[in-house]
């Protein structure tokens, strides 16, 4: 490749990765309400800023959806294996629901969200880590985007002199296998050298990573809280911090005082009666803005905010007039961000469906085992449709079986208690047929 040409392909891949790294640090500033202040602080030294965190509250509000409640794995229907046995114990060590929580919210915020499997022969489960996107980048291979040749995870960190030093650890491919190699570096200086290196003897990486939510045509996936979002939640804090400014100007309102002199004794205040010179007269500013107009565009742009979030204000705690709505209605309400966690189960599940893969795979139990993913119930259901819609499949043929699964039951559970309630009401009609109960018994 000419040389004018490769170093031009060089300086656009680290262009690249520096706008990303710079769209990262914006998104976890706007998270944690660390934006840009929508005013300036007055002459006087006031800071009329407002910064609302819709965007935590939205990224929040996606990840109670999308992790919020119990994710079960299911390789053989019916029952349970020593494969599921292990999964189990794998997720519970590693702390599952939190751990996947971590993730989701790495992925809403920066559109990415990256995983890395620990694990050695003398380890009872491999460690499952939750890597900062900030740390990552890839190479790709020159036709595919999604196969990954090479990760770095690179941080600052400090020596045990207390001095600043560079982390690194690169995973590539050497064959059907994967390098490991950990360095130290001097950060002022970007030179590296090695500490330690080691094969992973597997020909899948020990790095998993998935789009929070699909972007086409590229390896880095869409964030909850793109610029468009970002830009409308700006607005909507200029407008409550202007009023706010305006509010606290007219509730101290200036006070003009013509045919007199600075000179003369005028005592003002809230309960003082203002005694003007022969000739003087006073006027004070009325507020002419329009409150109203700016209460409604403030409404108008938080509703935008919500529609191009995906997320409906009922789903964040607003519940003005809507009473009581069946299940239809409130599904309606919130088809934007159920459709919006959806297209989330596909993204994660498949990284979570091969996450489980490799556990297994390094644990001896082959790498061919894809479990099912048992998500729960979106929204709460009527209890009464439920039941009769379990009814009618029943009479079409549906197993008792499938239908407690689908009612939230287990069959196997259930039956144990009808087994046991059968076998107490026998248990009672027999002492009766004995004369009596036997308070002992």
């Amino acid at each position: 490749m000419d040389n004018a040409i490769y170093n031009a392909i060089s300086k656009s891949v680290r262009v690249g990765e520096q706008a990303r790294l710079e769209a990262f640090q914006k998104r976890w500033e706007v998270y944690y309400g660390q934006g840009n202040k929508p005013l300036k602080p007055g002459n006087d030294g006031y800071d009329d800023s407002v910064r609302q965190n819709f965007a935590r509250m939205f990224i929040d509000k996606g990840v109670a959806f999308l992790f919020g409640k119990d994710l079960g794995f299911e390789l053989t229907e019916g029952k349970k294996t020593p494969e599921e046995e292990y999964l189990d114990a794998f997720w519970q060590a590693n702390h599952k629901m939190s751990t996947l929580q971590k993730l989701a919210v790495n992925g809403a915020v920066c559109g990415t969200a990256f995983v890395k499997l620990q694990w050695n022969p003398a380890m009872e489960h491999p460690r499952l880590i939750v890597v900062d996107p900030e740390t990552v980048t890839v190479t790709l291979a020159e036709d595919d985007l999604d196969n990954v040749i090479a990760y770095a995870i690179q941080y600052p960190s400090t020596d045990e002199k207390g001095e600043p030093i560079g982390v690194r650890q690169l995973i590539e491919r050497e064959g059907s296998f994967w390098k490991i190699t950990d360095q130290r570096g001097d950060v002022r200086g970007g030179t590296w050298y090695t500490v330690g290196e080691q094969r992973w003897p597997y020909d899948f990486s020990p790095m998993l990573h998935c789009q929070n939510m699909v972007s086409p045509n590229e390896f880095w996936g869409m964030s909850d809280i793109e610029d468009d979002i970002i830009e409308v939640i700006d607005k909507s804090n200029f407008v409550v911090a202007s009023t706010l400014k305006t509010l606290r100007f007219h509730a101290y309102p200036k006070t003009f005082i013509t045919g007199a002199t600075s000179s003369e004794d005028l005592d003002f205040g809230a309960d003082k009666t203002l005694l003007l010179p022969i000739g003087a007269d006073y006027k004070t500013l009325e507020m002419q803005s329009d409150l109203a107009a700016s209460v409604t565009m403030y409404r108008e742009l938080k509703q935008f905010v919500h529609e191009l979030a995906r997320i409906p204000e009922v789903a964040t705690g607003k519940v003005e007039s809507i009473g009581q709505l069946s299940g239809v209605a409130l599904e309606i309400l919130y088809q934007p961000l159920i459709e919006k966690t959806e297209a989330k189960r596909i993204t994660y599940g498949e990284m979570i469906v091969e996450i489980n893969r490799r556990v297994l795979a390094l644990a001896g139990f082959g790498a061919e085992h894809l479990t099912a993913l048992r998500w729960q119930e979106l929204l709460p259901k009527d209890p009464m449709t439920q039941a009769n819609a379990a009814l009618q499949l029943k009479q079409l043929g549906v197993s008792v079986d499938t239908l407690l699964q689908k009612l939230g039951h287990d069959p196997d559970a259930e039956r144990k208690k009808r087994e046991k309630e059968t076998n107490l009401g026998k248990s009672i009609m027999d002492a009766f047929d004995r004369g009596g109960i036997d308070p002992e018994e």
